[in-house]
């Protein structure tokens, strides 16, 4: 299969879950090489500020963004957003209460235009303005990560996913709206670039890169990935230490198709 674009998911794969992190040199020279190949567009739950420092060090200067978990689409040459769907204000005064109640700090991702985008230990009478996502920091248990989800999931506009990167018995919660995934945000990926879902590879580490990799014909998990992604993945590639998406680049697209 000759492939068409490279969708790639940051944290825990192009980058260790680390915000300071900046991708290896090798892979800002095979992202390079694979540019003049394929479509490559970052797929995060980052916001647009704090992922410029990676495309800058990727080189990637225009192309399409997927921000926000798919809550945000955006032309990286206009900066122009090209799709937003931001949490219901309703909604979001609900959730607020909720984890204030349990006693669960969070942050919410409001202006998109500026670095100072967070704030934490909401309420809902805090002053909203337009909630992207929010999310918990990586301290839960399991068990407590597991209620929340099920509380969450109980809002029919909401999608929701645990995170787990760092800590291996401590989990955190991501949510946004429920047409706000990173399969949202890949569905506008292949209509501006008039592609078809076998065209593309997707490559992710987390439990919200399962939209993303179940958009993608060729579903790749990194080494570090959650099992549970790696249970569904065609490829299973070498962890993001490893630089895995160097591997996959030269494996399905640089290499010749026989």
């Amino acid at each position: 299969m000759k492939y068409k674009a490279l969708f790639l998911d940051c944290d825990g794969t192009l980058i260790p879950y680390d915000y300071a992190a900046l991708p290896s040199d090798a892979l800002a020279r095979a992202i390079k090489k694979a540019e003049e190949k394929v479509a490559v567009c970052i797929v995060t739950g980052r916001a647009y500020p704090f992922t410029k420092p990676i495309l800058e060090k990727l080189g990637l200067h225009s192309g399409i963004l997927v921000a926000n978990n798919g809550a945000e689409v955006i032309d990286l040459k206009t900066g122009g957003t090209l799709y937003e769907k931001p949490i219901e204000e309703k909604d979001f005064r609900v959730i607020a209460d909720y984890l204030n109640k349990e006693n669960i700090s969070f942050y919410a991702k409001q202006d998109q235009k500026d670095l100072s985008y967070q704030e934490k230990h909401f309420s809902s009478s805090s002053g909203i303005k337009k909630v992207f996502m929010g999310f918990t920091e990586e301290i839960l248990s399991l068990e407590k990560a597991e209620n929340i989800l099920k509380f969450l999931s109980s809002l029919p506009t909401i999608n929701a996913h645990k995170t787990h990167h760092a800590d291996p018995d401590k989990y955190g919660i991501i949510f946004s709206h429920a047409q706000a995934t990173k399969m949202h945000g890949v569905s506008i990926l292949l209509k501006e670039l008039n592609l078809k879902k076998e065209e593309v590879i997707g490559v992710g580490d987390s439990y919200n890169d399962f939209p993303l990799l179940m958009a993608s014909g060729l579903k790749v998990a990194m080494g570090n990935a959650v099992e549970e992604l790696k249970e569904i993945a065609d490829y299973i590639a070498p962890s993001v230490t490893e630089d895995g998406v160097v591997d996959v680049i030269e494996k399905f697209i640089l290499t010749p198709t026989p």
